[in-house]
């Protein structure tokens, strides 16, 4: 559909601006012909309602010859074409319509016909020239917001793209560590083996089936990071402890699934297990302003600690910045005794559980 045509706001100023026209040239009908300003009026302003929908044409002219890929020359000389053969035919109009109302009686006598004709045609190719002009604003105006439009629709796809696949590496990096830890106990204790495979599935179809959401509430996050840890906890019995704390006012906070997993999963492997007494892992979270902050906390032994690749925190980095961009940020305070990693991400709209 013509820009103007589906737009009520341009059409309405379309309208205007060609009603001014009409009173521009019934003045000059008036000041340099002499016409009386009934005369003027009743001529000029009915004969620029009907260049209105005339000069529409102009944006067809506009399409066929777009700025990007047309010279200027060819613009130019198009346009000062269209525009005289517009104007004389509007010229033409106008004379007619004159002659009708001296036939109806109106008062007002032509001093000169070719000033007459001269006027019309001149503001005919001027206000041409000016909707031509138009025009092309609008076409570069679309042409700006369609592409912002595909530029922003291709950083959501690229972000989206990026999402799956860090999500993806979450669940190879999970299992790689519970498999281990399940055949560790396999020949020692196929007990524990099988009370721990049966934690593992159930956690398993709690994380498929929340790992698809976009959010999910904080509380359920650290739901689901507890599921993990009483897994673990049938390998290191009392050697491993489980201490959350989430606030009240920040539980439904929306959070990307499974974006503590990793912490978890580091603060079992590279801290409770390397330390003979064991310890507690603690999940707390809280509201700072209008930001959630989530803090795990582990203890560890720099000298039975075991070099990681720093995959899982890479992992859940990565994930904040896609989702979250600058507004999210993840923080490690590294101790001789506790490793220490704060989240903090920006409170969103409610999510749903």
């Amino acid at each position: 559909m013509h820009p103007i045509l589906g737009d009520r706001r341009r059409l309405f100023l379309h309208l205007t601006a060609w009603g001014l026209a009409g009173a521009v040239l019934a003045l000059l009908l008036r000041t340099l012909l002499f016409v009386p300003w009934g005369t003027a009026s009743l001529f000029a302003l009915p004969l620029t309602l009907v260049a209105a929908p005339v000069s529409l044409s102009a944006w067809y002219l506009c399409r066929a010859m777009p700025l990007a890929r047309t010279s200027a020359i060819r613009i130019m000389v198009t346009a000062v074409i269209a525009s005289l053969v517009t104007a004389f035919l509007w010229a033409a109009v106008g004379r007619g319509w004159w002659h009708l109302l001296m036939g109806l009686g109106m008062p007002g006598e032509l001093r000169s016909s070719a000033a007459f004709t001269s006027l019309v045609v001149g503001l005919g190719v001027l206000g041409y020239l000016l909707s031509i002009t138009v025009h092309y604003l609008l076409q570069a105006f679309e042409e700006s917001a369609a592409a912002a439009r595909k530029a922003l629709e291709a950083d959501v796809a690229h972000r989206e793209a990026e999402l799956r696949a860090l999500r993806a590496q979450v669940d190879p990096h999970f299992l790689f560590n519970s498999l281990n830890s399940i055949s560790g106990l396999i020949v020692p204790d196929p007990e524990r083996a099988r009370r721990m495979c049966q934690l593992l599935a159930d956690f398993l179809r709690d994380s498929l089936a929340l790992g698809g959401s976009r959010r999910i509430p904080l509380a359920r996050e650290v739901g689901l990071a507890e599921q993990y840890l009483h897994v673990e906890q049938v390998r290191f019995g009392q050697r491993l402890a489980v201490q959350t704390s989430v606030a009240t006012d920040c539980a439904g906070v929306p959070v990307p699934p499974l974006i503590l997993q990793p912490l978890v999963e580091n603060a079992v492997r590279h801290g409770i297990a390397t330390r003979l007494e064991g310890g507690i892992v603690e999940i707390a979270a809280h509201l700072a302003g209008e930001r959630a902050v989530i803090v795990v906390r582990n203890p560890r032994d720099l000298e039975g600690s075991r070099r990681g690749t720093g995959l899982g925190v890479e992992n859940v980095r990565r994930r904040l910045g896609a989702s979250f961009g600058d507004r999210a940020s993840l923080a490690i305070e590294a101790g001789p005794e506790s490793y220490r990693v704060s989240v903090t991400l920006p409170v969103e709209e409610a999510a749903v559980s």
